[in-house]
């Protein structure tokens, strides 16, 4: 009888306790239904039904990781270390789960369960010496070319040896070759291209806007040029710089409301003057209407700067171009009120107050509505920088 049958056997005779475990094997996750089983080992170390799962789970997988590494091996590749010295990890792994269990005694066969345990730490150290003398050697060659995307590659194998040693050869100083020569060095400038001159504070503005983040995976921005050659440039074309003419713009209405101005005596059609039950006269109040009169003021100035931010590469062809804009908005609001005060509204008497206020000079709102550029330009390439810097 095959051992999978028997298992099965075995779930159906105990019941629907390892069910859970005897999927995971069905479908080939060894390594699930050894988790599975090993935590109802801990408990119950002589549950039957999980020793046998995991027995031929165990086996299953650890034949199926060393044959794998067997072919690897016989394929002669000096690449398929790293993938060799991660099969080991799993076989580390596996069996250190399961040797603190150690004996596990199977009662219904009354045997030791058996696993057939590998050298996995011998594996991981030839596998992880293998591969990071392949990645010295592949990345020495590399940043001996001097290119730009080989060097990349060199660094992130430098990396991974630094990953398994603390110190291996003078891969620190290889590291940092790598890095320079596969990091592009981007020029940032700012030109006004408006065809009209700019008042001096506006110039420098525009030529000391600040980029936030110079820094990113492969390249490094500047904001004067470099002693190196560029790769690319980042260049902001200031097209419009214009600050709108002042605009004030009134509301006028009226609210009105009856109010009661004295009280008149009542007379019969006689003349006679009417009272009431003891005597007093009767008097009714007398309406009169009243309105006032409310002006309301806004004040609004706008300046706006917009232009484009260019990713041009070294020979100055346009990669990409997205346009960016700033713009600055004063408002002033007040509300003045004339005639029967007592007539507005709850919400017109909330309105009334404020002033008029001197509007800003037009340099002031253009370098406000620079800031915001320059803004928008971080934004932009903060969302664009890795995709158009890095080729």
């Amino acid at each position: 009888m095959k051992k999978s049958i028997y298992i099965l056997i075995l779930v159906l005779i105990f019941g629907s306790g390892c069910k859970v475990a005897e999927k995971e094997f069905r479908k080939g996750n060894y390594d699930e239904a050894i988790d599975i089983c090993v935590k109802k080992l801990i408990d119950n170390p002589d549950k039957a039904e999980y020793i046998l799962i995991l027995e031929e789970a165990f086996y299953r997988a650890n034949s199926e990781d060393l044959s794998m590494i067997e072919m690897l091996n016989k394929e002669g590749r000096p690449d398929r270390w790293e993938e060799i010295y991660h099969i080991y990890e799993s076989v580390y792994r596996r069996q250190n789960k399961i040797q603190p269990l150690m004996p596990i005694y199977l009662g219904i066969e009354e045997r030791d369960a058996e696993f057939k345990f590998v050298n996995a730490v011998d594996g991981l150290n030839t596998a992880k010496k293998n591969a990071a003398a392949y990645w010295y050697a592949d990345a020495t060659q590399k940043i001996a070319s001097k290119d730009v995307h080989k060097s990349r590659e060199a660094y992130y194998e430098l990396q991974k040896i630094n990953s398994f040693y603390d110190t291996y050869k003078d891969v620190d100083d290889l590291i940092k070759i790598a890095k320079t020569q596969g990091t592009n060095d981007v020029l940032f400038i700012v030109k006004n291209a408006t065809n009209s001159t700019l008042s001096y504070a506006v110039t420098h503005a525009l030529t000391e806007m600040e980029v936030r983040d110079q820094n990113g995976s492969w390249y490094v921005i500047h904001t004067k040029m470099p002693e190196s050659a560029i790769e690319f440039t980042a260049k902001v074309n200031i097209k419009y710089v214009e600050a709108f003419p002042e605009k004030i713009t009134n509301n006028q209405y009226a609210e009105s409301k009856e109010i009661i101005d004295g009280y008149e005596f009542v007379y019969d059609d006689q003349g006679n003057m009417v009272k009431d039950s003891l005597g007093n006269p009767i008097k009714v109040p007398d309406y009169k209407t009243v309105t006032a009169y409310v002006t309301e003021t806004w004040q609004e100035k706008v300046a706006s700067v917009s232009g484009e931010l260019l990713y041009l590469d070294e020979s100055g062809k346009v990669i990409r171009s997205i346009a960016v804009r700033g713009e600055t908005i004063f408002r002033n609001y007040y509300a003045t009120a004339t005639g029967y005060y007592d007539a507005l509204s709850q919400q017109s008497k909330e309105k009334i107050g404020g002033k008029p206020v001197p509007f800003p000079g037009d340099e002031k709102l253009i370098l406000d509505a620079i800031y915001q550029v320059e803004c928008n330009v971080n934004d932009v390439m903060e969302d664009y920088n890795e995709e158009y810097l890095n080729l």
